[in-house]
């Protein structure tokens, strides 16, 4: 058995940021990650806001100005404007700073700093079981292997192993989780100039479609949806194929590109897990639920969470401090911006069982006030009542 002072599960975001604070102050620190390459493949719209639009979108977070920063080399698009489309292919149109990144070039980016902050990074190992006492059991190609850590951050995404080893799950797997699934298109005849969003059941029920510019004549064209409001027997597959054909979809110029990729992934769309922390455990990132329910957007949450959890740790193991201030931390920083996010799901649920409902609801909400809503935040005049339904979300 192999000790450290730190083991992290998961080079995501979030687990790699983490790592990379605690070994800079000396701490022995191990990432696991049961890819063999970090960010390969990549499960991810790639759509980044910008330090300044974070800013505005999290006020209480100052650390993402700074956090998520990308370097150059790693955008592959700057955008301004976000169109949303109703179901009957109304436009609504509201800016949103923002860069389209290569997922997995940024994934490398932040692991490599971990690494060269002192981490160690076993890739290739699946983590099977975590003990009460932080033992750690590792699937390798010579077989199981066991660590002990005094702090274990789980942050292998919406399944994970840590989280339940807590006894943390989502009771819902049907509602609380959306399928995504998506296309890498290149040679698109049409220019694509900003991302879309696009609603309705025939698109994504339960969610919605998106085209991500990765360049003028290339995009992510993909969907999260969930499972409860599928049609039955309709595959994700089929949902995707009618996406890229449909006419109404920049004019079916889709369907001629070239596709080069098609990956899946999962994406928690029930709000935070109830608690994040134990004595001796936290989960970061998806593990943990950090993820905005109305958007499904989740980097610049799990760059906070990371660097909140290596704070705390660091303070936990030289001072003694309880992990408990983790959750105090996130919920103080981005807290508002989570319950606000699952608070308008809760309520586009209603809309979404019906088109025309949806197409209503998004006619009266009009632009000025669907910025609002995918931003994370009460429409402004009802953002007095924040306070009061982070609570009550808090406590659902």
């Amino acid at each position: 058995m192999t000790e450290y002072d730190v083991i992290i599960v998961g080079a995501g975001p979030a687990g790699s940021v983490t790592a990379g604070q605690v070994a800079s102050q000396g701490l022995r620190t191990l990432i696991i990650e049961r890819r063999r390459e970090v960010g390969v493949p990549v499960q991810c719209g790639e759509f980044l806001p910008t330090p300044r639009e974070m800013a505005s979108m999290f006020p209480k977070c100052p650390r993402l100005q700074s956090i998520s920063r990308v370097p150059s080399d790693i955008t592959t698009y700057p955008t301004s404007e976000m169109i949303l489309f109703s179901p009957r292919f109304d436009e609504y149109h509201f800016p949103l700073e923002a860069n389209v990144i290569d997922r997995a070039l940024f994934d490398k980016h932040l692991a490599a700093k971990a690494v060269d902050s002192g981490a160690e990074l076993l890739l290739g190992t699946r983590v099977v079981a975590k003990t009460a006492d932080n033992r750690v059991f590792a699937r390798t190609k010579t077989g199981i292997k066991e660590f002990r850590a005094r702090v274990v951050i789980g942050a292998d995404g919406p399944h994970s192993i840590i989280a339940r080893s807590l006894g943390f799950s989502y009771p819902d797997a049907k509602s609380d989780i959306s399928q995504s699934l998506q296309y890498v298109i290149e040679d698109i005849r049409e220019p694509i100039v900003e991302p879309m969003m696009f609603f309705g059941h025939q698109v994504a029920p339960g969610g919605y479609a998106w085209v991500i510019p990765k360049s003028r004549h290339s995009a992510n064209v993909g969907f999260g949806l969930r499972r409860s409001y599928m049609d039955s027997g309709k595959s994700l597959g089929a949902y995707l194929q009618h996406l890229v054909r449909n006419k109404n979809i920049l004019g079916g110029c889709l369907k001629d590109g070239k596709i080069i990729a098609r990956v899946g992934a999962s994406i928690p769309v029930g709000g935070p897990l109830k608690r994040t922390f134990s004595d001796n455990t936290m989960l970061v990132g998806d593990a943990a639920g950090h993820v905005m329910a109305s958007n499904g957007g989740g980097i610049p949450t799990a760059l906070a969470a990371g660097s909140i959890a290596g704070e705390v740790t660091i303070a936990h193991l030289e001072n003694g401090s309880p992990l408990s201030m983790y959750e105090s931390a996130w919920k103080q920083e981005f807290g508002a911006q989570l319950y606000a996010s699952l608070a308008i799901l809760r309520v586009a649920d209603l809309m979404m069982m019906s088109d025309s409902l949806t197409d209503v609801a998004m006619r009266i909400t009009g632009s000025r006030y669907l910025e609002d809503v995918i931003k994370c935040r009460l429409p402004r005049p009802l953002s007095f009542l924040t306070p009061l339904l982070r609570r009550i979300m808090e406590y659902l």
